[in-house]
């Protein structure tokens, strides 16, 4: 049966879900955490480094060092598992496909990884998974564990209290409730049943009391608009969430300030869309001569924008010349057989 994308993604996620309820599960995978699952990727890495699953370690952890990726694995901050943990418990409405591909090879997926155009032997339970109607994203059918029993604590600690001291409930369901006397009207006014409640007492209360109930009305108002633009802006002021990124080898991600990451810069939008290290050389082009920059005269890094070096900050990186691209990629008689510039930069960047 061929695989589009969204049944393949459906099926890992669906075949995660299920291996969660069996005792065979590890419980770093039932009860997912950044540093849960860092521990678990490096289990699995040691029980079956197949040669299949390089390129999907390899987008996620980085290079190989001496041909492993038990290094690059111990190296990696708890911080980048954090997406990966909300999308394994459903906080994440969607997340990256190397998120996808990391599961697949955490569970042992066996059609993994995806191919285009994939064309693979389904068994009966996984037909029923892609043939059913269920379309919805990973957030959904999915617990969220908090990692407590705050509620039941709070029902017992409720019981215990009310066992001990019995007059609370008494107390709990008797408590007084308060109403507004309606006006005692002398006139006879209030006897005109033909007059609603409220022209009775327009008609009962004086000038001066209506005034004086305008004015207070206008004072909470002023009141209530003043604490929540104060509470606003404490907010803005004291809200530190994805206000920060951090360099991750080749391309920013987003982290809350407050977290300790080596490197860590301010959120600039522009910068986290747009720059990236270009893994993949072969996808530079005669045509990105003037658009890609570089870093280095011999063991180059080149990157889709320009701007500082991420991680050596005091330097700048240089435009791409013909004669960077001639030494390192073509030749002098070589000519332009590629799409456009920005169609290519663009590619490299999605």
């Amino acid at each position: 049966m061929r695989l589009s994308h969204p049944e393949y993604i459906k099926l890992v996620f669906r075949t995660y879900q299920m291996l969660r309820s069996q005792p065979e599960c590890s419980p770093a995978l039932k009860q997912p955490t950044p540093a849960g699952i860092r521990n678990e990727c490096l289990t699995v890495y040691k029980e079956r480094p197949e040669k299949k699953d390089e390129p999907v370690l390899r987008s996620f952890f980085g290079p190989a060092e001496n041909n492993s990726f038990l290094a690059p694995i111990e190296k990696m901050s708890t911080v980048r598992f954090k997406s990966f943990a909300n999308y394994l418990t459903g906080k994440a409405i969607n997340t990256d496909n190397k998120n996808v591909e990391l599961l697949a090879w955490l569970i042992d997926f066996q059609h993994r990884p995806f191919r285009l155009g994939m064309d693979v032997l389904l068994n009966e339970t996984e037909k029923t998974i892609i043939n059913s109607d269920d379309k919805t994203v990973p957030s959904q059918h999915t617990e969220l564990h908090t990692g407590s029993n705050s509620y039941e604590e709070d029902v017992q600690y409720s019981s215990e209290t009310l066992q001990q001291h019995p007059d609370n409930l008494t107390a709990a369901n008797t408590a007084p409730e308060v109403y507004e006397r309606e006006p005692r009207l002398t006139t006879g006014i209030h006897n005109d049943q033909s007059l609603s409640d409220g022209q009775r007492l327009s008609a009962w209360m004086s000038p001066e009391k209506k005034e004086s109930n305008n004015k207070k009305k206008w004072v909470i108002l002023v009141i209530a608009l003043s604490c929540s633009f104060l509470s606003l802006t404490a907010y803005l002021l004291l809200d530190n969430s994805n206000k920060c990124m951090y360099w991750a080898g080749d391309h920013y991600e987003r982290i809350d300030c407050d977290e300790d990451v080596h490197n860590k810069v301010v959120f600039n939008e522009e910068r986290w869309k747009n720059f990236k290290k270009i893994t993949d050389l072969s996808s530079i082009t005669e045509s990105s001569i003037g658009v890609v920059h570089y870093y280095g005269n011999k063991n180059r890094e080149f990157f889709t924008t320009g701007g500082k070096h991420p991680v050596e900050s005091n330097r700048y990186l240089k435009v791409m010349t013909r004669y960077i691209w001639e030494k390192d990629f073509g030749s002098k008689d070589s000519t332009v057989k590629d799409t456009s510039t920005n169609e290519r930069i663009k590619a490299i960047v999605h």
